[in-house]
């Protein structure tokens, strides 16, 4: 129950949101503002858990309220004559807003949101007397500012909870969950539990970064910021690392038991260092780890592959947590250098996006045809709650629930206020018994917005209620108008759920299966010689997608998908190294390795069966291993990487006995 219920914090955050609520109504009616609502809702809105959050959400709001209003006051006068051009100017508007705000998921993406949808809220009411609009325009950026100002300025005196320390402390605990996985990697783990721990750590490293999202705009914590992308970067890599070591020693424990048992001590001893103080270096570790690598590749055969493999993997894995201790001592000192601008994720959809956008734009064409033909008065509050609807969902897998739990949400708003306008407020005179009865509400409201569980129920009474009670110096409810009105904001949300459904709607086992055919075609672009030498960018966009396979998949739903996590970036690692070595190969090598590249981008297309890439791999590492010449081993080397990346279960392949000196070549 205590996810469910708010704790003394919620009402403290309910209690500093009311008050900034209040006094930015205060303001507006003491200043004259036609619309003092519009302020309230923008303080329920910019009200968020952190001071980052909150600075993103009011900084980005503020800025795309502004370029949505001057959207408004370009097109309407001079498209009002012309309402086919008219609604599809704001069609496109709002639907490019949206795709735009896909392609960036920073805090920038709301301000394009708000950018398309402002544009709606102004330009459509103003149809009918188009020389005001930029009176509504101006008056709409005082009021949006007036909220941000409030919310921001009492949040910040009453309740400051910077999102940097959070951030660093999550970082930390994070960092070390990922040195104590490769721990467990080394040291023969459960294979169920490292795979759940990868799944784990794949979502909080998520969360991680939407909360670096939040601290860049904090100013105590700025400092220590600017290393923790590239901590992230070099951190994340590390179970791709352990999940290569962890398979060798699978099958070294499998084909030469003697052999794992002579490197246990060398195991357990690069285990302990990652596990130990951050302040201890590596020493001598790598020397001796390369001293054994040595000794694998003098005995060659497929267990000395997989013996030099692992030594390979384990100096990675040793260079790389040495680099994340730099880099976190340096976040830790705050020290001088950059502040690197965090890049867009990789697992962005192009299909997704261009539905988003197609979605709002036909919402708001089909609200606004509507309109025109019926001559409908709430016709344009329709249209602009389908852009409304179609823009703050768009994120979403599957946006329709969400807009379906979202017009639920304001069904119960247009009842409360409904309540409000005509059995509680006529009986109401002055300010503060007006903050009184409001507070009846709002108070417990604010409240249950601060318990993640219950915000996205609670959030549309919230944001819904000040706009449909539309407060003003005066009481001036009229049922009629009020009646229309909410049957309006209902049919705009309805129509955004509908198109939604039809163009938009996306099941997570479609959405994974697209994640998992963007990482094989990375993999065909990468075989077929097509990506670009530096396998960073490719990397990072397929770590990306697997972070957000790991948000959405269980371990019941990967098996039933087939999926082998980490594999295909596993074999794009190995498809890099294999064409660096390549110009090193004599013809007698290069025609087989060839030969398993282009059977890999077969494989990953589905044009070439599993038996008959593996049987290429399979040639490939044959001619490698009775060949000599500078780039056979790391050839070797990779070969085997690769076949143990897609064919884990496969027997080991017949390869030819060792040759000493080509094998040390």
């Amino acid at each position: 129950m205590g996810d469910w219920l708010p704790g003394r914090q919620a009402w403290v955050f309910s209690l500093v949101t009311f008050a900034a609520a209040a006094l930015a109504l205060y303001v507006a009616f003491e200043t004259g503002l036609e619309r003092p609502y519009w302020a309230a809702t923008t303080v329920y809105i910019t009200a968020q858990g952190s001071a980052g959050a909150l600075r993103a959400k009011a900084l980005w709001r503020l800025a795309g309220t502004v370029v949505g209003a001057a959207v408004a006051v370009l097109a309407v006068p001079n498209l009002v004559g012309a309402p086919p051009l008219l609604v599809l100017a704001f069609a496109l508007w709002v639907g490019g807003c949206v795709t735009v705000s896909l392609l960036d998921p920073s805090p920038r993406g709301y301000g394009f949101i708000l950018a398309g949808y402002t544009a709606a809220i102004i330009g459509f009411p103003s149809v009918a007397t188009p020389e005001a609009i930029f009176d509504t325009a101006v008056l709409r950026v005082q009021e949006i500012g007036l909220g941000v100002a409030c919310a921001w300025a009492l949040h910040a005196i009453f309740l400051p909870r910077p999102a940097g320390p959070q951030l660093l402390r999550r970082l930390e605990a994070w960092t070390a969950e990922i040195g104590r996985l490769a721990g467990d990697a080394l040291l023969s783990g459960d294979p169920a539990t490292l795979l759940e721990d990868r799944r784990r750590l794949a979502r909080d490293g998520t969360a991680l970064d939407a909360l670096f999202q939040q601290a860049r705009y904090e100013g105590g914590s700025r400092a220590a910021l600017r290393w923790l992308p590239g901590l992230r970067e070099q951190a994340r890599s590390l179970p791709v690392l352990a999940s290569a070591a962890a398979d060798r020693i699978v099958g070294l424990r499998r084909l030469d038991p003697g052999a794992l048992a002579a490197l246990q001590p060398l195991l357990a001893e690069v285990a302990g260092w990652i596990a130990g103080p951050a302040g201890v270096p590596p020493g001598p570790l790598d020397s001796r780890l390369a001293a054994a690598e040595a000794e694998a590749a003098a005995a060659g055969g497929w267990p000395g592959l997989l013996r030099e493999g692992l030594l390979a993997r384990l100096r990675e894995l040793v260079a790389t947590w040495a680099d994340c201790r730099d880099l976190a001592g340096r976040m830790a000192a705050a020290a001088t250098g950059e502040v690197a601008e965090p890049r867009l994720p990789g697992h962005v959809d192009p299909l997704l996006v261009g539905l988003s956008g197609l979605a709002a734009a036909v919402a708001v064409a089909l609200c606004c045809s509507f309109w025109i033909l019926s001559g409908w008065a709430g016709g344009a509050t329709a249209a602009m709650m389908a852009a409304v609807g179609t823009s703050l969902f768009a994120q979403f897998d599957d946006p329709a629930p969400v807009i379906l739990r979202f017009l639920q949400g304001s069904v119960v708003a247009v009842v409360i206020a409904g309540f409000y306008l005509f059995a509680v407020l006529p009986a109401v005179d002055g300010f503060v018994p007006l903050l009184v009865v409001i507070g009846v509400l709002y108070l417990p409201l604010g409240a249950l917005l601060a318990v993640p569980a219950l915000a996205p129920r609670v959030a549309p009474v919230a944001i819904n209620g000040f706009a449909l009670i539309a407060l003003q110096s005066s009481y001036a409810a009229d049922f009629a108008s009020f009646l229309e009105g909410g049957i309006a904001l209902l049919f705009g949300f309805a129509v955004a759920l509908v198109v939604t459904r039809l163009l938009r709607s996306i099941g997570v086992s479609l959405r994974v299966s697209r994640l998992v055919q963007a990482d094989r075609r990375d993999l065909i672009r990468l075989a077929e010689g097509r990506s670009p030498a530096d396998l960073r960018p490719v990397a990072a966009a397929m770590l990306d997608r697997f972070e957000a396979l790991a948000a959405r998949l269980g371990g019941a739903d990967a098996a039933a998908l087939g999926l082998r996590e980490l594999a295909e970036l596993r074999a794009a690692f190995n498809l890099l190294r294999l064409r660096q070595a390549m110009p090193g190969l004599g013809e007698a090598a290069r025609a087989p390795v060839a030969a398993a590249v282009a059977a890999t981008a077969g494989l990953a297309r589905g044009g070439l069966p599993p038996a008959a890439t593996l049987a290429r791999i399979d040639a490939a590492l044959a001619a490698t291993c009775g060949t000599a010449g500078p780039g056979i081993r790391p050839a070797a080397l990779a070969l085997s990487g690769l076949r143990m990346a897609l064919f884990p279960e496969a027997p080991p392949p017949p390869l030819p006995a060792p040759r000493p000196l080509g094998l040390a070549a």
